[in-house]
């Protein structure tokens, strides 16, 4: 795969069109039967290669016209030398560039014997031998790499110190000791506009690259952010970082079994299988280790701050539906409810702030929660069952009924409580998450994405 193609595969990931490495390889293919001159027929057929939803085409198409169609404008009156051409835009493509073996600078940027200099470059104003030249260094580089705005002049610096700055440097600085002060002069302006260009093709490779790049660091951050401090700007991030973490933990329960854990010799069916075959063992069959999917009892504080953590629990545990698919939610404040039927009808994005509207808003106490949920629920609760609670066990100096809590231990295969607090402020004030955790088989701090995602999978690879 040619660098260019390289290049524009990496944009579309960072612009979140998941390439795969055979489309990456179909890619390269449809670039050699077809060549980069005809723009549109390779935009047309790359996106048929690249994307695969009309999100991804919309997002293809930004990346394409950007990537595609910048201009280097070196600012020279005459004309690029005779038998080269030009694209439409003004740039050199990979296919229009003429075969040459320029050899390689050495590490100071010096060209080697038989290469054209950057001196002579710029006073025979060859646009086509710069953009190469230019090229060659913006990726000796990793011009791809820039994030920042901060990194424009370093990156400018690197860039000009490849191509040989330090040795037109020299050559000026020479013609002015000579007394050439006209020749001097005249390849300073020349340099001043390789600058400019160089400047203008940092700037659109940031352009090109940082709103991808971006966007993945912000969402790397908002993975790590305490749930309760995000924004609601960032909720369409969130989203779509919950259910990409929800398809990862679903491929990785949905996989098949490898022979080597596929249980033990099924003897009875084995020979039932074979009398066609005079008994002769031509097939096999293997007792399966049968995996219970879990009933998912998910009993959420929709008070306070606690409220932004059940959303986003409540989106993890319903885009887990292949696996996880007999999930019943609750909310409680003062009193608790059953919304598992909000959350079939409107989906939990919609579903969370019906739900803190009917039962959120009051003063919250955990003992008359649980009791409302040993009545509604109790006697549904066996050894398949996970129960978490979400919630910072602060129950306003009221009773909460620790023993409903032992009980549902005693029946359930397991209890997990979720706090939004760290463990060093447990038991303060009116916390009774010290009186809580020893009735629970797995109490956590969880208040991030990550912990979230840690918490469902553990629990996914527990049964």
């Amino acid at each position: 795969m040619d660098k260019p193609l390289a290049e524009f595969v990496e944009m579309l990931r960072y612009a979140q069109v998941p390439v795969t490495i055979s489309e990456s390889l179909d890619a390269a293919a449809t670039v050699q039967l077809i060549g980069y001159q005809d723009r549109a027929l390779l935009k047309s057929a790359l996106s048929q290669v690249m994307a695969k939803s009309v999100d991804e085409h919309r997002s293809f198409d930004r990346c394409f016209d950007q990537f595609f169609s910048y201009n280097i404008d070196f600012g020279f009156e005459d004309e690029a030398p005779d038998g080269a051409e030009e694209s439409e835009a003004g740039t050199i493509l990979p296919d229009e560039a003429p075969a040459a073996d320029p050899g390689s600078p050495d590490e100071e940027g010096t060209p080697n014997q038989g290469e054209m200099s950057l001196t002579q470059m710029l006073e025979q104003s060859d646009r086509i031998a710069l953009t190469m030249a230019m090229t060659e260094a913006a990726g000796a580089v990793n011009l791809s790499r820039i994030v920042l705005m901060t990194q424009r002049g370093l990156f400018t610096r690197r860039i000009m110190e490849k191509m040989g700055l330090d040795a037109v440097n020299r050559e000026i600085t020479a013609r002015e000791g000579s007394g050439d002060e006209d020749g001097a002069k005249e390849l300073s302006g020349q340099l001043e506009i390789l600058f400019d260009a160089v400047r203008d093709r940092v700037e659109r490779q940031l352009a090109l690259t940082s709103s991808g790049k971006g966007i993945q660091f912000r969402q790397e951050i908002l993975k790590k952010v305490r749930l309760s401090n995000i924004e609601q700007r960032d909720f369409r991030h969130m989203r779509d970082i919950v259910r990409r973490m929800a398809k990862r933990l679903t491929d990785m329960n949905s996989r098949t079994r490898k022979v080597k854990n596929r249980g033990q010799l099924d003897i009875r069916k084995t020979i039932r299988r074979n009398i066609a075959y005079d008994g002769i063992l031509f097939e096999t069959h293997w007792k399966q280790k049968h995996k219970d999917r879990p009933k998912v009892l998910a009993v959420c504080d929709v008070s306070g701050s606690v409220a932004a953590v059940a959303r986003f629990l409540l989106l993890f545990l319903y885009s887990l539906n292949e696996v996880l698919p007999n999930v019943r939610s609750f909310a409680f404040s003062g009193t608790l409810g059953e919304v598992t039927d909000l959350f079939d009808r409107y989906g939990p994005e919609e579903a969370v702030p019906r739900a803190i509207e009917i039962y959120g808003g009051r003063s919250t106490d955990y003992g008359r929660s649980l009791e409302d949920f040993k009545e509604l629920i109790f006697d549904d609760i066996d050894n398949r069952t996970t129960v978490i609670f979400l919630g910072d066990g602060r129950s306003n100096q009221s009773d909460p009924r620790i023993d409903i809590l032992k009980d549902i231990k005693a029946r359930a295969k397991r209890v997990i409580w979720l706090n939004p607090e760290r463990k060093s402020i447990w038991g303060t004030g009116d916390s009774e998450m010290l009186r809580i955790a020893p009735y629970c088989s797995i109490a956590h701090t969880c208040n991030s994405l990550n912990k979230l995602e840690l918490v469902i999978r553990d629990l996914l690879k527990a049964n």
